[in-house]
């Protein structure tokens, strides 16, 4: 296994849309916020930011919005998840997050023409920048 960049709390997530309403756009990375959590270590900083630990949990809800957009859907809500591959480095007893960990996402999105039908959709998720390239870990 590499050395791969250990995410702070700068790092950005990246999505790649799998499945959903065929007008998606948009999947700008998005940066730690009340919609995207991560575990993180209060002792532990790479370039003096604490370090991102254990999962990083996203949910998405109507007001929040989604890191998607459509014209034809209304999102409705979601969810999503990355998990800490690191098999050698924790920080505070906890695994360390680093760039390149990935997960996935899905969600709802309701029809605006027939207010009835809802569509699911689902994308993969991925640590796109660490936040920092000086603090490394297996």
């Amino acid at each position: 296994m590499s050395l791969l960049d250990v995410a702070n709390e700068d790092l950005e997530v990246s999505f790649s849309n799998t499945s959903g309403p065929g007008d998606l756009a948009g999947g700008a990375d998005q940066t730690l916020s009340t919609e995207m959590t991560a575990g993180t270590s209060t002792k532990c900083k790479a370039v003096g930011v604490n370090i991102c630990t254990g999962t990083i949990d996203a949910v998405w809800t109507a007001v929040s919005g989604c890191p998607w957009t459509s014209a034809t859907h209304t999102f409705i809500a979601g969810i999503g998840q990355i998990t800490a591959t690191a098999t050698k480095v924790k920080a505070q007893n906890v695994l360390v997050l680093r760039k390149t960990d990935a997960g996935v996402c899905a969600g709802s999105w309701l029809q605006i023409a027939d207010g009835v039908t809802v569509v699911a959709c689902t994308c993969d998720m991925e640590i796109a920048d660490a936040g920092q390239t000086k603090v490394k870990a297996q």
